[in-house]
């Protein structure tokens, strides 16, 4: 299912005074030095021939290799290669006949020459891995190659020391939380990043969620308030809000749009501004913040419906042919209470009716066009995703939300959910339908199917019934640590235990 956004030309619009209050809020980052399991134990290595390193669990930093001889002098440079992998079974996998619409670009995958040995050998991009994996491709009959010792500095914006272990009592819902928080910790560098590996970039949709994990566990608010400031100092010359930001350098936004993305900013400012009472924020970002719920309306007919434009723009998840048409309108609804509470924050008293009345308008409307009464029907359509939203948007009581709900979860559909950030929604959509035993059993079932096959941290996307499954065209591009995979800690610190 291939998504790529292209705009000629574009030129994002900037504020200079936002972006530095950004940088102001710019993390020092921690560092740690993190050796492979087995120690640097040396070995010597002829031509065609691999040393595999596992570093225990999943880190993000940058690898230097000592390399020596065996032998006669070298006579000749070391060609080799260093491999990196979340998991092991990416090594299974051929770079070169990787044919995905993601660029290759991100493979995890070095070609080097050490042209004097011994030497020290400092790769000067950073990567997310647990395993190494040193190939010699060629090198000189008279000599070996041996290597000396292997490590990485480890960084991080966040520390798993400094959060509590869950304690619940139960083993595997411990677990999932601890690969929980080390997935946030390991998203979280400069900014919330969406996946260390793979796209190291602010994505709006990710960032809400691992705001809302952070509040949990690491209650990092300054990283919240940069990210916040960084999405509206770099924006479109429209105002909307970019789906993502570049950060690598200068914060530039990228042409990409999720019109169900923007929505998020002002959800997560009613949040941040809650829990921080961080007023200068709510000052300055208030207006661009109610300006992403102003332009749906603005996409939104007399019949209270969003048009076919903002549906198409949508996100949603990654599931292929889904209709989104019933969702598009559940994000608005879910967006529009929290413009409210700004509303209210900001005394906006005239904006806050505005939005009251935009509320039960579109209410009204989306239960007369997407609920027949048992099922939220999209187009013809039924699936777990308008379910969802249509119970988050408020459309349905409890009784009918669960009946909805439990009812599409239990027949096979077309249109499964896909990525974890659904699945979040997921457990959203339970909780407000007042049935969190549902919503612990899947919170399990779900995130538990990846931890029982040895995740250490959370994936970008995870089908229990095919394991193997990309968006992209390949697995190994897949990112095993994600952003929008850490919302166990949220549920199980927050709302279920």
């Amino acid at each position: 299912m291939e998504r790529v956004s292209r705009i000629e030309n574009f030129i994002p619009k900037n504020d200079a005074r936002l972006l530095e209050k950004a940088e102001a809020a710019k993390p020092v980052l921690k560092e740690r030095t993190v050796l492979p399991q087995q120690g640097n134990v040396p070995c010597s290595l002829g031509a065609g021939e691999s040393a595999t390193y596992d570093f225990g669990t999943h880190w993000v930093g940058y690898l230097t290799v000592k390399l020596g001889y065996s032998g006669s002098h070298p006579d000749a440079p070391a060609y080799f290669t260093v491999q990196f992998a979340e998991r092991l079974s990416e090594f299974e996998e051929n770079p070169a006949a990787y044919r995905g619409w993601i660029s290759k670009g991100w493979i995890q995958t070095e070609t080097l020459h050490a042209d004097r040995l011994p030497c020290v050998v400092s790769l000067p991009r950073r990567y997310a891995f647990r395993y190494v994996r040193l190939t010699v491709l060629d090198v000189s009959r008279k000599y070996r190659v041996v290597p000396e010792g292997i490590e990485c500095r480890a960084v991080s914006a966040a520390d798993c020391a400094f959060v509590p272990a869950l304690g619940s009592g139960d083993e595997m819902l411990d677990r999932i939380d601890a690969i929980a928080v080390k997935t946030l910790a390991e998203c979280m560098q400069d900014v919330f990043e969406d996946g260390p590996k793979r796209d190291r970039r602010l994505w709006l949709g990710d960032f809400r969620l691992q705001a809302l994990a952070n509040y949990a566990t690491f209650r990092n608010l300054a990283l919240v308030r940069r990210c916040l400031y960084l999405f509206a100092g770099t924006r479109f010359p429209d105002d909307r809000i970019a789906a993502c930001l570049f950060t690598d350098g200068e914060a530039v936004a990228d042409d990409t749009w999720f019109s169900d993305y923007a929505l998020m900013y002002p959800v997560a400012l009613a949040e941040y501004c809650q829990r921080s009472g961080d007023k200068e924020a709510l000052s300055d970002l208030y207006e661009i913040a109610q300006k992403q719920i102003d332009l749906t309306l603005s996409m939104t007919g007399a019949d209270g419906i969003v048009n076919e434009e903002f549906v198409e723009a949508t996100f949603i998840d990654w599931c292929a042919g889904l209709d989104k048409a019933a969702c598009a309108q559940g994000v608005l609804l879910y967006a529009l209470p929290y413009g409210i509470q700004l509303a209210k924050m900001c005394g906006d008293e005239t904006r806050a009716a505005r939005y009251r009345e935009a509320l039960e308008r579109g209410r009204t409307a989306a239960k007369a066009r997407f609920f027949d009464g048992r099922h939220c029907v999209s187009n013809g359509q039924i699936s777990p995703a308008s379910a969802i939203w249509m119970t988050l948007g408020g459309v349905l009581t409890e009784a009918e939300a669960r009946e909805a709900l439990l009812g599409v979860l239990s027949r096979p559909t077309a249109y499964p959910m896909v990525s974890p950030y659904l699945h979040h929604y997921l457990l959203e959509a339970l909780l407000k339908a007042n049935d969190p035993k549902a919503a612990k059993e899947h919170l399990l079932a779900y995130w538990g199917s990846m931890a029982a096959c040895g995740a250490d941290t959370f994936f970008e996307v995870w089908n229990p019934l095919d394991p193997d499954a990309s968006p992209y065209g390949g697995k190994i591009v897949n990112s095993f640590c994600h952003a929008w995979s850490c919302t166990p800690s949220y549920f199980l610190r927050n709302r279920l235990l």
